[in-house]
């Protein structure tokens, strides 16, 4: 009983988390450029969410990290805050809203990989078929809105957007081990004050040139979201997510994200609902039901020995 409350909180998290990310995707968007760069926003979200960390870490039960464990969360740290949120935002930055929702969909497939390498996860039957009646329905849900555009233009931003769909995939298979061994707080607060150490010096000339007096009550308040919701309770969401779950379930989710977006939008008056909507719903939360599912039928598990964490 006790289990089965973990696992459905777990997924509670996990759906808040996507849910934040699917309105993050809109929100990020209208800051940047104009307003903030991408390297000034990535260092700007890093300092202020490490902050936060440290001092949520204050009202909790202090948790003693071995050095060998401290080494394996800078290299964490570098993977999933500095790799992960630089490219994202560069590609947001430089590609259109329908590439990077598509690009976006590698992620439960990459994580997949990543765990049966890494983490020796079986490869089964149902855990497949999840993954691509997910897959199926996102693909329903961006191609409704028309083809995409993967022209030169895009390039660049496209390339940069599928170099942070697969960082974020190996940080979740990587970062397991330390969440079983520690409290998420505990983890989140030494990964974010190591990634300072890059992503203060790179974003550093940007946040000097930041007009922050002609910032407006709206751009205040969806920086203050991008750092609040996105970042620190984002990151703590998917954390505490991955410490019940496997990272392929948990990447899982990231199927949930262009329904929010459009959701949302059909909320605002920018979009409808229709029955592709509809359909394409019930294809993307029955694929993560059959992610989630014991591994009943397996394919097959990688014969090596799983690489050895800390």
């Amino acid at each position: 009983m006790l289990k089965r409350f973990t696992n459905t909180r777990s997924h509670l998290f996990l759906l808040i988390a996507n849910l934040i990310y699917g309105i993050n995707f809109s929100v990020a968007k209208s800051v940047m450029p104009e307003s903030i760069k991408p390297l000034a926003l990535v260092a700007f979200r890093t300092a202020v969410s490490a902050l936060l960390f440290w001092v949520t870490s204050m009202f909790l039960p202090k948790e003693k990290v071995g050095r060998k464990d401290l080494f394996f969360l800078f290299m964490c740290s570098f993977i999933g805050v500095v790799l992960n949120q630089t490219l994202f935002l560069a590609g947001l930055n430089l590609t259109t809203p329908i590439n990077s929702a598509i690009i976006l969909t590698m992620n439960p497939i990459a994580a997949f990989i990543f765990a049966a390498i890494i983490l020796k996860e079986d490869i089964s039957l149902i855990r497949g078929t999840g993954l691509a009646v997910g897959l199926a329905g996102v693909m329903l849900l961006i191609l409704q809105g028309g083809s995409p555009d993967f022209g030169s233009s895009t390039f660049l931003g496209n390339l940069l957007t599928l170099g942070s769909t697969v960082n974020w995939a190996l940080y979740t298979v990587l970062i397991k081990k330390m969440l079983v061994k520690y409290q998420p707080v505990t983890v989140m607060k030494w990964t974010f004050l190591f990634s300072l150490l890059t992503t203060v010096p790179m974003g550093y000339s940007q946040l000097g040139t930041t007009g922050w007096s002609d910032f407006t009550l709206i751009s205040w308040t969806s920086l203050a979201f991008v750092i609040v919701a996105a970042t620190f309770l984002g990151y703590l969401l998917i954390s505490s997510g991955l410490r019940n779950l496997s990272p392929t379930v948990v990447s899982s989710y990231t199927y949930s994200q262009p329904l929010i977006a459009a959701f949302i939008a059909s909320m605002m008056g920018q979009d409808k609902i229709d029955m592709i909507k509809i359909l394409s719903a019930i294809l993307i939360f029955a694929g993560v039901y059959f992610v989630s599912k014991p591994e009943s039928i397996k394919i097959g598990t990688f014969k090596k020995s799983p690489v050895e964490l800390p």
